[in-house]
């Protein structure tokens, strides 16, 4: 995905540091021109999602401390507007019903942690030519 010509705005979120870091790097090998905002918290997501709705694309992990990531993803597709969000959950475990959960709050896809190159930009790939 190296050919997209705008830069994609990203937002993940995670609380473990480490998690972030992989993110991190994995969306600078896919990309060219990639901005990633991180946030350690469900609370911190919604609020750097609510002060500005323009991201490409949301990493959100399941299991975070206060609100999860099934709760953030639901208010932040309350906030958004005319823009939708492609959000995409991140979790340890693959559990069918934590899949239909994140499909019936409005997440758009799945990916197993630790994430892996090729699965991502496979994912991210759909999800952003979908998006145009």
């Amino acid at each position: 995905m190296k050919e997209f010509e705008k830069p994609i705005k990203i937002l993940a979120v995670d609380d473990n540091p480490v998690n972030l870091f992989l993110v991190k790097t994995i969306i600078n090998k896919i990309f060219d021109c990639a901005e990633v905002i991180t946030a350690a918290t469900g609370e911190e997501g919604v609020a750097i999602y609510r002060d500005s709705p323009i991201f490409d694309l949301i990493l959100m992990d399941i299991q975070l401390p206060g609100i999860d990531g099934f709760e953030a993803s639901r208010l932040i597709k309350k906030i958004e507007a005319k823009r939708p969000t492609r959000i995409v959950a991140l979790s340890g475990n693959k559990l069918e019903n934590m899949i239909e959960k994140g499909e019936m709050v409005g997440m758009d896809g799945y990916l197993s942690k630790p994430i892996k190159v090729e699965p991502s930009k496979n994912l991210f790939q759909k999800l952003l030519v979908e998006k145009i």
